[in-house]
């Protein structure tokens, strides 16, 4: 059952976060909502509050919770930003997958699962060329990563590519 069609509760974005680069260090991201006011989000069903903020790290894990590793050189890879309760910034890896095989069709993207008690507010596609890619340790704006920022309501059925 999705977040949505759950009777009571629900997990849901509900503002656009304005998810981008860090603006003083490209290892970090910023939550620059449109309406400035940062972006309110409810976690089964009780509604919080992040305000705009700058240069947050970025804490990282893989999908089974361990530590983050390297994407490959020549990959994509999604990458899930949540808020928890308290407003604390998470993110977990997707499963990466060789651009070649995406293009041709023969793979393709998949998000990666939430955490329990966080809410899904964005995502960050990461495409490298001929580079690994750190996150959390190496600049989204490092040469040879293409990065995409998604602002996103709840988890959608299907990545955005």
């Amino acid at each position: 059952m999705g977040n949505l069609e759950i009777p009571r509760g629900g997990t849901l974005c509900l503002a656009k976060a304005g998810l981008k680069i860090g603006g003083s260090d490209a290892k970090d991201v910023d939550i620059a909502a449109p309406n400035g006011a940062g972006v309110d989000f409810a976690i089964d069903g009780v509604f919080y509050h992040k305000a705009d903020a700058a240069d947050i790290p970025v804490v990282v894990t893989d999908e089974d919770g361990t530590a983050v590793s390297t994407q490959a050189a020549d990959t994509t890879c999604l990458y899930l930003v949540l808020l928890d309760v308290s407003g604390n910034l998470t993110t977990i890896k997707g499963k990466e997958v060789t651009t070649a095989n995406l293009a041709a069709g023969n793979a393709s993207l998949k998000w990666p699962e939430p955490t329990a008690n966080t809410c899904v507010i964005g995502a960050v596609k990461i495409v490298t060329v001929a580079v690994t890619f750190l996150c959390g340790t190496d600049d989204f704006s490092k040469s040879g990563v293409a990065d995409t920022y998604y602002d996103l309501m709840t988890l959608p059925p299907h990545p955005l590519v």
